[in-house]
C-alpha cells in the first residue's frame, strides 16, 4: 500500500517540520492509517487525537487502546470527552450529525494548539461508495453525487481511494490490532444496513461496483466545483449577507447553488440542510420576509439584502441615540420630528412627551405587554407575535422598543396607546431595516 502518490496528488502532506493530527477511533481504518503516517519516511510530524462520544460503555476501552497504540507509536495523543446527546438537544440537530460537529469542533481545537496544518482522517473508498448511494437514494444534487472530498480545508483524507481489503491486508501484514464499534453491527442504523446487506448484493450485480461508483463521484466533483465556483460570483467574499437583486439574476440552477454557498457559512450542521430548505430561500428572495432554517438558523430578506442569521444566545439591549444604531441584523435610525410623521411599514414613531426614560432596543422578555389601539386590553408581547405568525425561535430576534423598562413598540407589531404620535407637537421618528450584521448585540 503507497498512498504518497494520492496524498501528493491532493496536497496532503504537512509542509517541512509542520504537523499532521490523525483523528483516531481505534477502528481498523484509523488504525491502519495512523501506523501508516507514522512509519512513512517523512519530515514532519505526526501527533494523534481522540474523541469519546460519551454514548457507550465501552468507550473508555476505546480510550486505553488508543492511549497503548499512540505509546507503541511514540505518537502524541490528545483525548478528550465530549456529551454528544446533550449537544444535539442544544443545536436541534440528531445524534449522527451531532456527533459529526463535535469531532470537527475538537479536531480543529487541537490542530490549532498544536499549530497542525493537515487534520487526516480514515475515510476509505467504501466508505465514498457507500455514501455516494445515500445520497442518491435519499434524494440528492451533484454534490452529494460527488460523495467525500478528499481535501477541505486542513481536513485530508489519505485513504479515500484505497479499498477496505488492502486496510485489512496492512493491518494482518504489520499485526495490528484494533477495537470494533459494537454498534456497528446494528442494521438498523442506515449505513450498516447498506454496508453489510445492500454493497454486496451490488457486487454480485457488477464486480467492481464501489470502485466504479467512486470514479463516477470524482468526475462529478470535478464538474460540481467547476459549478460552484459560478455561483460563488453572485456572493460577497466572505459574512452571511447577500444581495437580493444580484441573487435573482443568476440562472436558477447557479441561483440555488449561491443559497447552498451562502447556508454553508452558517456555523450548523450541513446535514441538515435539504433541496427544499434551498428552494425556501429562493422563494425567500421573491416575497421577503423571515424563514426558519435548520438547528436555529433562521434567514431574513428585506429591502435589498437577505441575512442568514446563525443560532445564538438573545442579543443584548442597546439605548438608543439620534442617529444610526445597530442590533442585530437591524439598523436602526433614530430623529426627532415636529408636525406630520412618516407612516411607513419600517417605522415607528412614538410621542416625546411620552418617553421620559432612556430609549432601547432588545428582544422581549417575559412579562411584557402592549395595549394596541383598538384593542380591548393588553396583550403579551409573546401573544402578538405568535398571532402574526412568528415562530418561537424567531421572536426574541424582533425589535422591541422600550422606554425604561416599559415596551413602547413592537416592529411589525404595533405600538403601545400610551406612547402613539401626536400629529402637532414632537415625536420621535424610529425607521428600523435589515443591515445583516450585529455590531452591538
Amino acid at each position: 500500500m503507497d498512498l504518497r502518490p494520492f496524498m501528493e496528488r491532493w496536497h496532503m502532506l504537512p509542509p517541512s517540520g509542520g504537523v499532521m493530527l490523525v483523528a483516531v477511533s481505534g477502528g481498523r481504518d484509523s488504525v491502519c492509517l495512523l501506523h501508516y503516517l507514522a512509519a512513512m519516511p517523512r519530515d514532519f510530524t505526526v501527533a494523534a487525537a481522540h474523541l469519546d462520544h460519551g454514548q457507550r460503555p465501552t468507550a473508555g476501552r476505546d480510550v486505553a487502546f488508543v492511549e497503548e497504540l499512540c505509546r507503541s507509536l511514540d505518537v502524541p495523543l490528545t483525548v478528550e470527552r465530549a456529551d454528544v446527546p446533550a449537544l444535539a438537544r442544544e443545536r436541534g440537530v440528531g445524534l449522527e450529525e451531532a456527533g459529526r460537529m463535535a469531532r470537527y469542533d475538537f479536531f480543529r481545537r487541537t490542530a490549532d494548539r498544536l499549530g497542525a496544518q493537515r487534520i487526516a482522517t480514515a475515510h476509505h473508498a467504501a466508505d465514498q461508495a457507500e455514501t455516494v448511494v445515500l445520497n442518491l437514494v435519499r434524494g440528492t444534487g451533484m454534490q452529494g453525487l460527488a460523495g467525500i472530498p478528499p481535501v477541505r480545508g486542513r481536513i485530508v483524507r489519505p485513504l479515500l481511494e484505497t479499498s477496505r481489503e488492502d486496510i485489512e491486508t496492512y493491518l494482518e501484514v504489520h499485526r495490528l490490532s484494533h477495537v470494533e464499534d459494537e454498534t456497528n453491527r446494528d442494521t438498523a442504523l442506515r449505513r450498516n444496513l447498506l454496508r453489510r446487506e445492500v454493497m454486496p448484493r451490488l457486487a454480485e450485480l457488477h464486480d467492481g461496483a464501489a470502485a466504479n461508483i467512486c470514479r463516477t463521484a470524482e468526475l462529478l466533483r470535478q464538474e460540481d466545483a467547476f459549478l460552484d465556483s459560478l455561483a460563488a460570483d453572485y456572493l460577497p467574499a466572505a459574512g452571511l449577507t447577500a444581495g437580493r437583486q444580484r441573487l435573482r439574476s443568476a440562472p436558477e440552477v447557479l441561483r440555488l447553488r449561491a443559497l447552498r454557498l451562502l447556508a454553508e457559512r452558517l456555523p450548523v450542521g450541513k446535514k441538515d440542510f435539504t433541496a427544499a430548505h434551498y428552494r425556501a430561500l429562493a422563494d425567500l428572495l421573491e416575497g421577503g420576509g423571515m424563514l426558519t432554517l435548520p438547528a436555529r438558523a433562521c434567514a431574513v430578506c428585506r429591502g435589498e439584502t437577505l441575512t442568514l442569521l446563525p443560532p445564538g444566545p438573545p442579543l443584548a439591549p442597546v439605548v438608543l441615540h439620534p442617529g444610526k444604531n445597530f442590533w442585530g441584523e437591524y439598523t436602526i435610525s433614530v430623529r426627532k420630528t415636529a408636525g406630520n410623521f412618516s407612516r411607513r411599514s419600517d417605522t415607528i414613531v412614538l410621542n416625546c412627551d411620552k418617553i421620559d426614560g432612556a430609549l432601547s432596543v432588545g428582544p422581549y422578555t417575559g412579562g411584557q405587554r402592549l395595549t394596541l389601539p383598538g384593542s380591548r386590553g393588553g396583550r403579551s408581547v409573546k401573544r402578538l407575535l405568535a398571532d402574526r405568525g412568528v415562530p418561537p425561535e424567531l421572536r426574541q430576534r424582533i425589535p422591541v422598543l422600550c422606554v425604561g423598562d416599559r415596551p413602547a413598540a413592537v416592529w411589525g407589531v404595533g405600538t403601545d396607546m400610551e406612547f402613539l404620535p401626536e400629529e402637532s407637537g414632537q415625536n420621535m421618528e424610529i425607521t428600523v431595516t435589515t443591515n445583516g450584521g450585529n455590531r452591538n448585540g
